[in-house]
C-alpha cells in the first residue's frame, strides 16, 4: 500500500496533462434561486454557518488503490456501515470492467468515462447515491461553491463523501469542512505527508468538479445484486467514451500495442495506465470468483469468466512490472522492453475476450428473479 501511495504522490506532476479528461453525462449545475443582491449580503447567521468547522463523527479510513474512485468510495461505504472491500466496489460499480487507453497513453485514460455509470453499482451494495458534476473543465466559481455546499450538507448529516481533485487529479474522501476548505482523507499519510485543508477553489479538477454522496441505506437482495452486476459488467465492457483519442474495451489493447510500436510515450502516463489496468483485472478476477461461489445456477459460466480474468490479470501484471510507476528509469523509451510487453498485452486481450463471452453466457443462463 505504501508503494501505491508513494507512486500516487509522483502523480502531481501530471495535473496539467490530465486536463483533457472527457466526462459525459454530467449533472447540471443547480441554478441559484436567491436574489443576487441578497446573496451578496448574507445574514450574520449565514456567515457564521459558512465559517463553522464540522467533521463526520466516525473514523474514516482511506483504502489505498490505483483506482482512487474505488479507494475513496470503499472508505466512505465502510464508514457508513457497509460490509465491503475494494473488490466489491470495483465489481459492483463496474469499474473493474472498464478499459480506456489514450493514443499517447495519457494518464487520464483510467478516469475518462462517465462516472455516473458507477452509481447504480454502489446502490447494489446498500447505499443510495447523489452526485454533483460541474460542467466546467477545471472548475468555475459557481461549480466550486455548489460542490462545497453539497459536501457541507453531507458532513453536517454525519456522512463522508467522495471528492475529485484533492491535491492532484484523483479521488479522496471529504470528512469535514473548515470554513471554505475541505478536510480530506487521501494517499498523503502513506508517504508521511500532511493533509492540509484544501480551499474549495483549489481542487485540481480536469473534467469538472465532482462529489458523490451516500444519503441513505437501501435494502438489497444479494442474488439480484449479483445478477445486475453481471449485466452491468457487460455494459461497461462495451462502453465507448466517444472521443477519437481514446480506445475502449478490447480495442484499447490494440491502441496500446500500436503506441508501443511507435514509441515516444510519457513514462508516467504509460506506467500509470499499466498499474491501474492491472489492478482492474485483478479486481474483476476476484469479484467474479465470489459471484461464482454463491450463485450455483451459473457458477460454471462465472467460474470460466473468473479464470479468464485471472489470466488477464497475470498478463497485465507482467506489463506493470515492465513499466513500474513512475518509470523513473524511462523503460518505455527502450524498444526492447516495449517489444517484450506486447505479447503480454495480446494475452490479456485474448483472456478478457474469453471472459466477456463467459459473462454473456452467464447473463443468458441466469434464472429470472420474479417475486
Amino acid at each position: 500500500m505504501a508503494e501505491i501511495a508513494r507512486a500516487r504522490s509522483s502523480y502531481a506532476v501530471l495535473a496539467g496533462v490530465a486536463a483533457i479528461i472527457l466526462m459525459l453525462g454530467a449533472v447540471s449545475v443547480r441554478a441559484a434561486a436567491e436574489d443576487t443582491k441578497a446573496a451578496s449580503s448574507p445574514s450574520v447567521e449565514e456567515v457564521r454557518h459558512m465559517q463553522a468547522s464540522v467533521k463526520v463523527p466516525m473514523e474514516v479510513a482511506y483504502q489505498p488503490a490505483w483506482l482512487t474512485w474505488v479507494a475513496a468510495t470503499t472508505g466512505c461505504l465502510k464508514a457508513l456501515g457497509v460490509e465491503c472491500d475494494t473488490v466489491d466496489v470495483a465489481g459492483y460499480s463496474g469499474y473493474a470492467f472498464v478499459m480506456s487507453v489514450h493514443e499517447k497513453l495519457c494518464p487520464s485514460g483510467p478516469t475518462v468515462f462517465d462516472w455516473g455509470l458507477l452509481s447504480s453499482g454502489v446502490e447494489q451494495l446498500g447505499r443510495s447515491t447523489m452526485s454533483f458534476h460541474g460542467g466546467t473543465c477545471g472548475g468555475s466559481d459557481q461549480d466550486f461553491r455548489a460542490a462545497h455546499e453539497l459536501v457541507r450538507r453531507e458532513i453536517e448529516a454525519g456522512r463522508p463523501c467522495v471528492l475529485w481533485g484533492a491535491y492532484v487529479p484523483e479521488f479522496a474522501i471529504a470528512v469535514g469542512v473548515e470554513g471554505n476548505s475541505y478536510l480530506v482523507k487521501s494517499f498523503k499519510p502513506f508517504v508521511g505527508d500532511p493533509e492540509p485543508p484544501i480551499p474549495l477553489d483549489q481542487l485540481q479538477v480536469p473534467g469538472g468538479t465532482y462529489v458523490l454522496a451516500f444519503p441513505a441505506s437501501v435494502e438489497v437482495a444479494r442474488a439480484d445484486a449479483d445478477r445486475q452486476a453481471v449485466f452491468h459488467a457487460l455494459e461497461m465492457l462495451s462502453y465507448e467514451v466517444g472521443n477519437p483519442l481514446y480506445a475502449n474495451g478490447l480495442a484499447a489493447y490494440d491502441q496500446w500495442i500500436a503506441a508501443l510500436a511507435v514509441g515516444d510515450l510519457p513514462a508516467h502516463g504509460n506506467s500509470y495506465n499499466a498499474q491501474c489496468w492491472a489492478e482492474a483485472k485483478r479486481c474483476a478476477h476476484q469479484f467474479l470468483a465470489r459471484l461464482a461461489e454463491r450463485n450455483p445456477a451459473v457458477s460454471e459460466q462465472l467460474g470460466r469468466a473468473a479464470r479468464a480474468y485471472g489470466e488477464a490479470a497475470e498478463a497485465m501484471g507482467v506489463v506493470a512490472r515492465f513499466f513500474p510507476f513512475p518509470d523513473a528509469d524511462n523503460k518505455v523509451s527502450d524498444p526492447d522492453v516495449r517489444a517484450k510487453a506486447v505479447p503480454a498485452l495480446r494475452a490479456a486481450k485474448a483472456a478478457e475476450a474469453r471472459a466477456a463471452s463467459a459473462l454473456a453466457e452467464a447473463a443468458e443462463a441466469w434464472p429470472d428473479s420474479t417475486g
